[in-house]
């Protein structure tokens, strides 16, 4: 195996909160033999281009070749945990400024102990090497050695307290425009989505959920949905009917062919007028003062001038262009998740309650997100 390679701790179990000091190198990079290198994003990527931004962070400070270059999502563990919101999570348009000096570090203390390896092969002094380019140089005699030759012996070396970083004018990445590192393989049908995974003998379930937040069915009709070839069960649940079939197929025609007697409950009747009234009166109360400074009524009085409009965006659904989902594999002892997440952690942790687990016995498997505009970032639960 090579050296710098993600440990097994990172292999089960939820994102929980806490993180090492100093992450290791080899829970966030691995360097094959053949000198390719994968990079573990700790971020999900839903379009936002993060996948691409943290690698360009690593990729400067540890000189490697950009064309090498292949990210794959973290499993949920607690290495992996935001800097600042101390779980796993992708939100609040925080990744790259949460990740920044943490990547970069990274990529530092990787590229140091590679040229400290190269070093301690050809028994000269540290500094008498460079890394460029994915390959370590004796400055002395020219003579170099490739990651990939490196990453064992490296893999083994104590990670170093501290590092430099690149200063500016060396950059010769950050800044630059880049091949997005995912970019092909969404134009050519290669990416995988949660709904793409596929396990032997899987069935689908769709949910006719109440037109209504907060509702709930009263009975339901279902023998046109039986009816149709591949439906293995309908029932209730808390929010909707379930439809269990063989496929998205089938599952989606039987739910079309529900009918619902429903029970919209708090919010029946609400629509667009009526927030909007319920809008209008809350911004004619006085509300709460954040800051005081100067007289804006006096200055408003003496104005030669006023103007005065109103700004009103509708009440929009939180949808992003991929539909929530997720696939389940519930073995006694243990869950495996496939999702497009935003909250590893929380989503894990749920997972377990509902499945009576433990949070060690959950794997949460990050997927491509189709958007995610902080939807995916709270778990939809039984009420979703």
């Amino acid at each position: 195996m090579p050296g710098l390679c993600p440990e097994r701790e990172g292999g089960q179990g939820r994102g929980g909160r806490g993180q090492e000091r100093h992450p290791r190198p080899n829970a966030f990079v691995r360097i094959e033999k053949d000198g390719g290198v994968t990079i573990v994003s700790n971020k999900s990527e839903m379009g936002q281009g993060i996948y691409t931004s943290l690698a360009m962070l690593i990729a400067e400070e540890l000189e490697c070749d950009w064309n090498r270059i292949k990210v794959v999502s973290a499993p949920a563990a607690p290495v992996y945990v935001h800097t600042a919101f101390h779980i796993q999570i992708t939100g609040g348009s925080t990744s790259t400024l949460s990740s920044y000096d943490q990547y970069r570090k990274i990529g530092a203390a990787a590229r140091d102990m590679l040229i400290l390896a190269a070093a301690q092969r050809w028994r000269v002094p540290a500094s008498q090497c460079r890394a460029e380019n994915s390959r370590v140089f004796n400055n002395a005699n020219g003579a170099s050695l490739g990651y990939g030759e490196l990453t064992e012996a490296a893999g083994k070396l104590p990670v170093p307290d501290t590092v430099e970083l690149k200063p500016r004018h060396r950059w010769k990445l950050l800044g630059t425009r880049v091949h997005r590192v995912d970019g092909d393989e969404k134009l050519d049908g290669r990416a995988q989505f949660a709904m793409d995974v596929r396990l032997p003998g899987m069935l689908t379930a769709l949910v006719k959920r109440c037109p209504s937040y907060g509702g709930k069915p009263k009975g339901f009709n279902a023998d046109a949905a039986r009816a149709v070839p591949g439906v293995r069960d309908v029932f209730a649940i808390s929010n909707g009917v379930a439809v269990l079939a063989d496929g998205f197929w089938p599952a989606k025609k039987a739910r079309d062919l529900l009918t619902v007697d429903w029970d919209h409950g708090p919010n029946a009747g609400l629509d667009s007028a009526k927030l909007r009234a319920d809008y209008r009166a809350r911004a004619a109360t006085p509300g709460q003062t954040y800051r005081s400074e100067g007289d804006a009524e006096a200055a408003l009085a003496g104005a030669a001038k006023k103007l005065e409009a109103w700004y009103e965006v509708p009440y929009l659904s939180h949808s992003p262009m991929e539909p929530l989902n997720c696939v389940v594999w519930l073995k006694p002892g243990s869950c495996e998740i496939w999702s497009g997440t935003q909250s590893q952690t929380l989503d894990a942790g749920m997972a377990a309650a509902m499945a009576g687990l433990k949070p060690e016995q959950v794997s949460l498997h990050t997927t491509l997100l189709g958007g995610g505009f902080g939807r995916r970032a709270v778990p939809a639960g039984p009420t979703g």
